[in-house]
């Protein structure tokens, strides 16, 4: 917008009064509705062509008449103006609290453009934030959680256990044999493997459990209101199954059947994630060290 437009605005945007925005187009509203009855005035007290009688009959008419247009003309700028603090207001909660506007956005004329922009600006950039950050926390080939994101949520996680919220059990989980794979039918193929790998973690895992890529082909599970580790067999299990069920099938035809190696341990008392993820790893190699396609439970 060029200056020229804002040029009236700005001279009455620096008055010292009134200092709102509002007040100051009320007060302009009845300077203007009030400046033909002043007209009058004047022209009565200069040229006194009317008697008392005739002047005061005349204003009679044109006082009522003056206050009555200064009224409907301020609140019609009242209501004209009601867009101007919608999309202001909308924006402040939206910065304030994230709360995504509902304005109208059916008028055409420039306070309904202001409230369809407002609107449609906000949802765009809500939703390039939600991306940011969902590029921020994900791992960009399976779609779970990153490292940084898994170490963040399995601190919440253990400070959760301290407060008596639950039993929490990690678990590590490595791809058997990928190497080849790779090596025979490229880098494509062994990514094909991490990612139907993820997906079979994702979809037999239970509500309130997650999955983030630790590195590479290995992945770590947190899980919940595992006693006696059974619950995490379980789980396990289903993914032994739904592996062999779902191979991988390569670029040359041939199908992979993916099995993995795991370590998996349960949160102690006193313990912080360090520990947790050390006692993780440990019996990750032990499972490793036996041949591979096991878990090892070190609780």
């Amino acid at each position: 917008m060029g200056e020229d437009q804002l040029r009236l605005y700005r001279i009455l945007s620096r008055a010292p009064f009134p200092k709102s925005y509002v007040g100051k187009g009320f007060l302009t509203a009845f300077l203007g509705t009030h400046l033909p009855l002043l007209a009058l005035l004047v022209y009565f007290v200069r040229h006194r062509r009317f008697g008392l009688g005739g002047v005061l009959r005349i204003l009679s008419v044109m006082v009522p008449a003056t206050l009555g247009g200064t009224a409907l003309t301020l609140w019609a700028m009242y209501s004209l103006s009601a867009p101007t603090a919608l999309a202001s207001k909308a924006l402040r909660r939206y910065l304030d609290s994230g709360e995504l506007p509902e304005l109208p956005v059916g008028y055409t004329d420039r306070a309904g453009r202001l409230m369809a922009d407002v609107q449609y600006t906000v949802e765009r950039l809500d939703g390039a934030m939600r991306s940011l950050g969902e590029m921020a926390t994900r791992d960009h080939l399976t779609g779970t959680y990153n490292r940084r994101a898994a170490e963040e949520r399995l601190g919440e996680d253990v400070k959760r256990a301290e407060r008596g919220g639950g039993t929490l059990s990690l678990t590590l989980l490595d791809l058997d044999q990928l190497k080849p794979v790779n090596d025979a039918h490229g880098h494509r193929a062994g990514d094909a493997c991490v990612v139907r790998f993820a997906e079979v973690l994702c979809r037999n895992i239970r509500a309130g459990d997650w999955v983030a890529r630790w590195g590479g082909d290995e992945f770590v599970v947190g899980m919940w209101n595992t006693q006696e580790g059974q619950p995490t067999k379980r789980v396990l299990e289903r993914i032994v199954e739904d592996l062999l069920e779902h191979p991988v099938l390569l670029s040359d035809g041939e199908e992979a059947r993916l099995t993995f190696s795991g370590g998996a341990c349960r949160w102690t008392p006193g313990e912080d994630v360090r520990g947790l993820l050390s006692r993780a790893d440990e019996a990750l190699y032990r499972a490793k060290a036996e041949g591979g396609n096991t878990v090892v439970h070190l609780d």
